[in-house]
């Protein structure tokens, strides 16, 4: 498990995992559930809601295995920037197509057994609306067979003043894993990864309306 430190492959990630852990119960109203639902071993996609820049690790901090993370290639402009993101196990990709270098690079964080995280709407919503889901996901996971873990993510887009006097909560609700068997049902193609991509955000709304109920 997290817990031990033999966890981690990656010291960088294991510091900021314990940190994370120790500061955000303490600082804010912070609610996690679901963290039953992940995975104690193997690869998979885990796939989050995006609202914040603050998401990959405040989603990182909530699961609890190490995981990588997709990242737009402009991030990694920045030497500074690309050592700190590198460090957490940031794959550059390339927005608005088939970006076979960030494919071969996922592959291999999954022989690492390292699952990876996912924005299944490509960017941030300004609104807090959801996004239409692009068909990477759906891809990535009928490409490669892995299962899928919905995350809902809110509250990072809060001020943080709010945050710290309580006025608004931080919330991860994690969902039960689609299964690689229902994965494997969508067909290898374009259509088949948008309808993919489309029920995993659905899984995400349904975790949004429980946390809402809570």
């Amino acid at each position: 498990m997290i817990w031990e430190s033999r966890a981690f492959k990656s010291r960088a990630f294991r510091i900021s995992w314990y940190t994370l852990n120790f500061a955000i119960p303490r600082l804010f109203d912070w609610h996690v559930t679901g963290r039953g639902h992940v995975p104690v071993y193997g690869a998979f996609l885990a796939a989050s809601n995006h609202i914040a820049l603050l998401d990959p690790p405040y989603a990182g901090a909530s699961l609890t295995r190490e995981i990588a993370f997709l990242a737009k290639k402009e991030l990694f402009a920045d030497p500074w920037l690309r050592a700190l993101i590198t460090a957490h196990n940031s794959v550059p990709i390339r927005r608005g197509g088939w970006d076979s270098g960030a494919f071969r690079r996922v592959e291999a964080m999954i022989r690492r057994g390292i699952p990876v995280m996912i924005f299944p709407e490509g960017t941030r919503s300004r609104t807090g609306h959801f996004l239409e889901p692009k068909a990477g996901i759906g891809m990535l996971a009928i490409k490669l067979g892995l299962p899928i873990l919905p995350l809902f993510v809110d509250g990072t887009q809060r001020k943080l003043g709010d945050l710290l006097r309580r006025r608004a909560r931080l919330v991860s609700r994690i969902g039960p894993l689609i299964p690689a068997g229902t994965v494997r049902r969508y067909p290898d193609d374009k259509a088949g990864y948008q309808a993919l991509s489309e029920y995993v955000m659905e899984r995400i709304a349904l975790l949004r309306d429980e946390a809402l109920q809570a």
